[in-house]
């Protein structure tokens, strides 16, 4: 071989030599690259996800400090879910949002969502969001009963602010062993109810909400409420319902403790309490301005004009305040009340019938100038 052909061979091989090293350093730069592009966008996604509140648009005329409440029902999907995010937190990276979920398993199908109420206030980041809907870190209702008349009333109210249905709460109602083991019936369960705060799971299973309930009808009248109803001769549920005559009675709660005394005065002496609410709950019509004869001769156990003592349930759930209105009622010896001809919404009290008979003449009068049907 001549000394040009080995330094040919020489250089050719040298070339080849480098072709092979310069290849095997662009792949090993190509993995590099790669391994750089995800660290970089890792640390945007964990970056994003750590930001604050400017990963969410404000709506016209909502204050950026707002707090966004999101609701869970048992079963939902990750898309449900991320679509109420979306509408109401107004994310401006969904996307992001999406990965850093996949990242930190919330969308995976083998760990459903928990259900709930969550709040989400409005400087969250997307991971404190993720590790709250995680977590099941919810926040209870605050829910205070109103001027409820009946069971269905209780289960509507309960069912429009709460995800659980009507008819798993009314079914519960119709079991008697619970309701027996509450102290109650199908029919004055609702008594229980009492006007206060209730603190609530948004998701609670009906049973739950009616133990929760019975809790906190048992507290109410735990210790003193209980010895002066017994003081009275009354059950806590016979207490209710005379509250509820008495509150419904009168706009004048300064009135209370009278007419308290006035219907206790009446169940001693065994004389028909003849209250003009409890015909209109038996009536059913609420709206009534002036009781006639038909309405008195309505046939119900709440028509206290037929049937002597205290109608088997509250004719409206009452406040506290009256229950315990009730529980120190005045001592004295009024029989009857009438309304003030004057339309003051207070009463006149009478001890005999033929003082009240001039009252409710005088009453009666006025209703017929102004024409009161």
């Amino acid at each position: 071989m001549s000394k040009h052909s080995v330094s040919h061979y020489q250089r050719l091989n040298g070339r080849r030599a480098f072709a092979s090293h310069g290849h095997h350093r662009g792949h090993h730069h190509g993995r590099r690259w790669t391994r750089i592009f995800l660290i970089l966008f890792l640390v945007l996604l964990v970056g994003a996800g750590l930001s604050g509140g400017y990963l969410y648009m404000t709506p016209a005329g909502r204050p950026s400090t707002d707090t966004t409440y999101i609701f869970v029902s048992p079963g939902s999907s990750y898309q449900e879910l991320h679509a109420q995010l979306q509408k109401k937190l107004w994310l401006r990276f969904p996307r992001i949002f999406d990965q850093l979920a996949t990242w930190k398993g919330l969308n995976a199908p083998q760990h459903p969502l928990r259900s709930g109420r969550y709040a989400i206030p409005r400087d969250y980041t997307m991971l404190e969001v993720i590790d709250l809907l995680q977590h099941g870190e919810q926040t209870p209702l605050t829910l205070t009963p109103l001027a409820l008349r009946t069971n269905k009333e209780l289960v509507d109210f309960l069912a429009q602010h709460l995800w659980v249905k009507a008819d798993s709460i009314q079914a519960l109602l119709q079991d008697s062993d619970l309701m027996r083991s509450y102290g109650a019936t199908s029919v004055n369960f609702y008594a229980q109810a009492i006007r206060q705060p209730m603190t609530l799971a948004w998701d609670a299973p009906a049973k739950t909400l009616l133990d929760s309930i019975h809790s906190g009808y048992l507290r109410f009248w735990q210790g003193k409420r209980t010895e002066e109803a017994s003081r009275l001769g009354l059950s806590p549920l016979e207490v209710t319902t005379l509250a509820s005559i008495v509150e419904s009675e009168s706009s004048k709660p300064e009135e209370y403790r009278r007419i308290a005394g006035l219907y206790l005065n009446r169940l001693k002496k065994d004389i028909r309490l003849q209250s003009d609410p409890t015909v209109k709950y038996a009536v059913g019509d609420f709206s009534l301005k002036r009781i006639r004869g038909e309405h008195l001769r309505v046939v119900s156990p709440y028509n206290t004009y037929l049937v002597k003592g205290l109608p088997p349930s509250p004719i409206v759930l009452p406040r506290t305040g009256t229950i315990d209105s009730v529980l120190v009622a005045e001592h004295h010896d009024f029989l009857y009340m009438c309304a003030k001809e004057d339309f003051s919404g207070y009463h006149n009290f009478a001890s005999t019938f033929a003082e009240h008979l001039a009252n409710a003449n005088r009453y009666q009068q006025v209703l017929n100038q102004r024409g009161i049907q």
